[in-house]
């Protein structure tokens, strides 16, 4: 808050109702003195003084604190920017009682985590330690009571994870006052790259780290499957073109003209997309993170601290994981565009360790072009209402930007992968 402006703000509207200070300072029992300093913005309203000031002088408490008068449409806003607030310390508080309660951490402070958009994640600070609080998403696609166990084999395989919290009873999933399933973490120090913001040094070792993954698990059992053949039987072109009719109604009554534009385009595209058929049995299939990307990654310097967030590992076709890794980290895709030289390179890294047969790169581009069409992230973002929903729109938007790169290049990318998929086969 800016005091000077607001002792300003003071000073201007005692002014207009013809008050003298000591007038203001006599109805609300202060010295002059203090209104003075209020005026010269040396000093704020205490809070019990704060309504009656404003009741005089004919403003709402959230008008004295932004110093200026409000529109009441502004002021509703406000309002409720405000109650956001105090219900954020409500649940920090509510937070650090369950966290105390359960596993008898004391904690200083909490912070919302701003990554992430299904889940709800906490960073915690202690005196002595800083812990990671997560809610998962409560989905077919988030298994958090899988997570701990997949965590735990692949340490015992060198892969840097997460290390969970045991509760009070030796759990490691909790369950709060609603029913609500979550974990704690050991925090892990390191930096996170943006989408598409990623360093070169990171471009390779985030492919050899994906093959590492996919080696580690290999042993591991019950994961769920992901992309599937249920996925190509049911996410066909003909069902997105009508979830996107109705994704485009959503947009246009929102006012959301940008994203119905990128709706439309979409819809062009899949109005005359190529009759693909995979066999998915034939696709290299594996235990993996299910949502590898650059945000996943905790950084140091010049290597991976740890991959994060393992509730949705999964059986995916390992081609689709290599590729979207490749769109979400790689600056050069910033708008879209694959490089394909830089990709191909990435692809080759991934086989300095993992393993891929010539069906999975002669049919990589297709398969990622036809899921990339099929998908309506748009819709994903109206029906998700939580906070950190924008990072579903941002994902939508890339996707809108691959699509017509793929529309327009597909033929070059294949080419290039079924040459990559000749040099394989020579060793």
């Amino acid at each position: 808050m800016n005091q000077e402006k607001i002792g300003a703000f003071i000073a201007m509207l005692r002014k207009e109702k013809g008050y003298t200070q000591r007038e203001i300072a006599n109805r609300l029992d202060l010295s002059e003195k203090t209104i003075s300093k209020w005026e010269c913005g040396k000093g704020l309203p205490e809070v019990v003084y704060m309504e009656p000031l404003c009741s005089l002088l004919g403003i709402s408490v959230n008008e004295l604190l932004a110093g200026e008068r409000i529109p009441i449409l502004d002021l509703l806003k406000k309002m409720d920017e405000t109650r956001l607030d105090l219900l954020t310390q409500l649940s920090f508080e509510q937070l650090k009682l369950r966290i105390f309660k359960l596993y008898g951490i004391d904690v200083d402070s909490v912070e919302l985590s701003g990554y992430g958009a299904g889940s709800m994640t906490y960073f915690i600070t202690c005196k002595v330690q800083k812990y990671v609080v997560k809610y998962a998403s409560e989905n077919e696609m988030n298994h958090p009571e899988l997570e701990p166990e997949v965590c735990a084999h692949l340490l015992k395989k060198g892969i840097p994870v997460c290390q969970f919290v045991r509760n009070k009873r030796g759990n490691v999933v909790s369950v709060d006052e609603n029913g609500r399933r979550f974990h704690v973490q050991r925090f892990i120090e390191g930096d996170v790259y943006d989408y598409n913001h990623a360093p070169k040094w990171f471009m390779h070792e985030s492919a050899q780290m994906l093959a590492r993954i996919h080696n580690a698990l290999r042993d591991f059992t019950g994961l769920p499957v992901g992309i599937g053949a249920d996925f190509f039987r049911y996410r066909t072109p003909e069902a997105a073109l009508k979830n996107y009719q109705n994704t485009l109604q959503r947009a246009i009554a929102n006012g959301d003209f940008q994203i119905a534009e990128e709706v439309r385009s979409n819809m062009r595209i899949l109005e005359h997309f190529p009759s693909y058929k995979f066999d998915v049995d034939q696709f290299t299939c594996a235990n993996t993170h299910g949502d590898y990307m650059t945000t996943q990654l905790i950084c140091g310097e010049n290597t991976i601290n740890s991959v994060i967030d393992w509730t949705t590992a999964c059986v995916h076709p390992v081609v689709w994981e290599i590729i979207r890794s490749y769109v979400y980290a790689s600056p050069l895709c910033v708008n879209g565009e694959i490089d394909i030289p830089d990709f191909t390179e990435y692809v080759r890294v991934y086989l300095i360790d993992g393993t891929l047969n010539d069906y999975d790169l002669e049919n990589m581009a297709q398969m990622f072009f036809y899921f990339t069409a099929v998908c309506d992230f748009y819709g994903q973002y109206y029906d998700s209402l939580t906070k950190n929903r924008d990072v579903y729109l941002q994902q939508a938007m890339l996707s809108s930007k691959l699509l017509r790169w793929f529309d327009a290049h597909i033929e070059e990318l294949r080419k290039a992968l079924q040459k990559l998929a000749i040099e394989n086969e020579r060793g």
